[in-house]
């Protein structure tokens, strides 16, 4: 309530702002500069309910799976995902009232990320089996991931804080939108081995491999603080401090190898706090 309330108080002042002039007209914007964000969180889960050779629930490996092949209802994983710092550019036209602006503008950013595994567990959230370093087996597992891709279709309101005639105009302003996020190259590949010979029964069946992008539409909401300076009557130049909040991402994988046929997986991406830094130019027509 308290947000919606800041909201709607914004966009009162902002109609209000015409009070400072009635000088309007279209303009268009152009503004590119480095993106950042914190750590996102990523969270997955499957219905696989079979053990697997090398962990305690699996001590025989002829018979682990074939006595109680429906052991549990399935795992969940959890990574931390620290991100790099990117880039973002944008294109917008809108108008200008007064001290008020509108645009609608489409944007693009883009950040490598990395993954720290937290944890994994059965579905209901209880502990998964621990792995016997005497089983005699070998798990060789890889998960690497790419980048965060966003591009969004977003309308903003911008209120300038001085008047129109000032050369140097601060300014704030707040906006929402839609966006499609893609995280590249999900890639998590896990083989079994012996290392004692000669081996029980054929552990390649237990392979797995996942290698895909995941991608999702989700909304947004934005906030900017930035200033611009009058070059000449049409052309102002700027830097502008953006915020971004993007709802979590799900998105549902599958699995190139598997030994549950054509199992697959859902994951969610939080915590989505995108920041960045534009330099800006406005060209007003």
């Amino acid at each position: 309530m308290k947000l919606l309330a800041s909201v709607l108080l914004f966009f009162l002042a902002a109609n209000l702002s015409t009070a400072y002039g009635q000088v309007g007209g279209w303009y268009v914007e152009l503004g590119a500069g480095p993106a950042f964000s914190g750590d996102l969180a990523q969270e997955g889960f499957n219905l696989d309910s079979f053990c697997y050779p090398g962990f305690i629930c699996c001590p025989d490996l002829d018979g682990c799976n074939n006595n109680n092949p429906n052991q549990f209802s399935g795992y969940r994983w959890n990574y931390q995902i620290p991100t790099d710092p990117g880039f973002a550019f944008r294109v917008g036209a809108g108008r200008e009232q007064g001290s008020l602006r509108i645009d609608l503008n489409i944007r693009y950013s883009a950040r490598n990320l990395q993954q720290i595994f937290s944890r994994i567990a059965h579905l209901d959230g209880s502990p998964a089996p621990q792995f016997d370093p005497n089983s005699g087996v070998q798990v060789t597992t890889i998960a690497t991931i790419g980048r965060l891709r966003v591009a969004s279709l977003r309308i903003n309101t911008f209120l300038d804080l001085l008047p129109r005639d000032r050369t140097f105009r601060p300014y704030l302003g707040m906006g929402t939108g839609v966006a499609r996020a893609v995280v590249t190259d999900l890639y998590y590949e896990e083989r079994y081995s012996c290392t004692n010979q000669p081996c029980i029964g054929d552990l390649s069946s237990y392979d797995s491999l996942q290698d895909e992008d995941l991608a999702d539409v989700v909304l947004l909401a934005s906030g900017h603080a930035g200033f611009e300076y009058i070059l000449t009557e049409k052309i102002l130049a700027g830097v502008r401090f953006s915020y971004t909040l993007l709802q979590d991402f799900n998105s549902q994988g599958e699995y190139t190898t598997h030994r549950v046929e054509n199992l697959t997986n859902t994951t969610t991406f939080s915590k989505l706090n995108l920041f960045s830094t534009m330099a800006t130019i406005r060209y007003r027509l």
